[in-house]
């Protein structure tokens, strides 16, 4: 084979995988000049590799989202290093990820990581994964919402949310107030880190576990027995309903206001019930 034609075989076939040029020259000599072969042989090495780096710890990476018309989702891709992370393969493959999981094309964690993220660890050479993702659609009048907390826009979001909001009418939610509202919320779930949408969504065993701790305490202060259910729902109500529940939180950029305060009046503006269907909220590595 003339030296011409190796150079632009190792090229087209570099191009095509993303493959080192000394790998994709090895693979050529391998298959005897054979392009398909030496495509086979390149992925079968990727795969290996993958399989090699996916004891590796992944650390780093991104949390993205999209929204699509009535539709949503919001991803954690993990990388290994903060400086893969910035690169622009891995940034162009959370935007595929997360248009992909906004279409409704993901169907799971391992499909997805299997079909477009281990392809990509050959290329850079450090384990990657898809940690998780959600999908959210509108059924109804509403709006579908998200955000993605960066501090420098060099360095990809390391937190954000998703949020579903219904309304009482298209109208309504079209309007500028429920886009407003949906930016205060998200902000509130990024920052204020709420595990839960309502208490009823609290297992009965983990408010039960918090009130015999609290109880166990108060105990051990000498409190009256008497007394002490009563105290124990106080501290429940300001240490673990404030903390944990959305609509119980007050509100940080208002601190005489809670979530359901903030939604009652926006009913009021939008001329019905206005209420959060469900949230989502990514800390990379949490």
């Amino acid at each position: 084979m003339a030296i011409a034609d190796a150079t632009q075989l190792i090229k087209d076939l570099r191009e095509k995988t993303g493959a080192g040029m000394m790998d994709c020259k090895r693979a050529l000599d391998e298959a005897k000049g054979d392009f398909n072969e030496a495509m086979t042989i390149l992925r079968k090495k990727g795969m290996a590799d993958a399989a090699k780096k996916s004891a590796r710890a992944t650390k780093e990476g991104a949390v993205a989202f999209r929204v699509d018309g009535k539709a949503g989702a919001i991803v954690e891709l993990n990388c290994e290093t903060d400086f893969v992370a910035k690169g622009a393969d891995f940034q162009a493959m959370v935007k595929t990820v997360v248009e992909k999981a906004a279409a409704g094309q993901l169907k799971s964690v391992e499909s997805a990581d299997a079909d477009l993220v281990k392809p990509l660890i050959g290329k850079l050479g450090e384990n990657m994964a898809l940690r998780r993702f959600e999908r959210f659609e509108l059924k109804g009048p509403g709006l579908i919402a998200g955000y993605a907390h960066q501090t420098d826009p060099a360095v990809p979001a390391k937190s954000g949310a998703l949020i579903e909001i219904s309304a009482p009418s298209e109208a309504a939610a079209q309007s500028p107030e429920l886009a407003e509202l949906a930016k205060d919320l998200l902000l509130q779930i990024v920052g204020a880190m709420p595990k839960y949408l309502s208490r009823a969504e609290i297992p009965a065993a983990d408010v039960a576990k918090e009130k015999e701790i609290h109880s166990e305490i108060l105990r051990k202060e000498g409190k009256p027995e008497a007394q002490i259910e009563k105290i124990v729902e106080g501290k429940i109500n300001k240490l673990f309903y404030q903390q944990w529940v959305l609509l119980d939180q007050v509100l940080l950029r208002d601190n005489k206001q809670t979530v359901a305060g903030l939604l009652k009046a926006a009913e009021a503006k939008l001329g019905g019930p206005v209420a959060v269907v469900r949230f989502a909220r990514y800390q990379l590595g949490a």
